[in-house]
């Protein structure tokens, strides 16, 4: 009978307690990614102050449409997790940096690592007529060209005249 309330408790108790420990700790913090000078990061449930987040012996800035939501504990199973708000500050910085910039993304990582690629252009025009099966059609440039010729040709007479 002792194993098997043992494992009655283990079962129910130790994951309501999971989830009631991660519920007070998260409870009035941020979760804060800090950039540092040494190119390292460090990730911290920090104090909420009013509209501030106390890290240490610093406080940063909150901007509401800069924190994104998190799950906090990460590596833990989902339904142990708690969802908290999440911000990315620099150090030095007191105003938090934006994760993303919908409107200003120049190079996305899968186009880096393509256009490092040397037979980059290669692949692309072979696999673009693979897939759209394009080729180059002498029967239908033909016109096109003998047109091109015979104004370049009329252009040519007329200036001769």
């Amino acid at each position: 009978m002792s194993g098997l309330l043992l494992m009655v408790v283990i079962i129910l108790f130790v994951p309501m307690g999971a989830v009631l420990f991660n519920k007070t700790r998260c409870k009035g913090k941020l979760l804060c990614t800090i950039l540092k000078d040494d190119k390292s990061t460090d990730t911290k449930l920090c104090r909420l102050d009013g509209g501030f987040v106390i890290y240490g012996d610093r406080a940063y800035d909150v901007y509401p449409d800069w924190v994104r939501v998190t799950r906090y504990p990460s590596g833990w199973p989902p339904m142990l997790q708690e969802l908290v708000p999440h911000a990315l500050y620099d150090e030095k910085d007191a105003i938090p940096l934006r994760w993303i910039q919908l409107s200003n993304r120049t190079v996305r990582s899968m186009e880096l690592k393509s256009s490092l690629d040397e037979n980059f252009f290669k692949k692309l025009v072979s696999e673009s007529v693979k897939e759209g099966k394009i080729g180059f059609n002498w029967r239908k440039a033909l016109p096109f060209v003998l047109v091109i010729a015979g104004v370049l040709g009329l252009v040519y007479m007329l200036m001769m005249r």
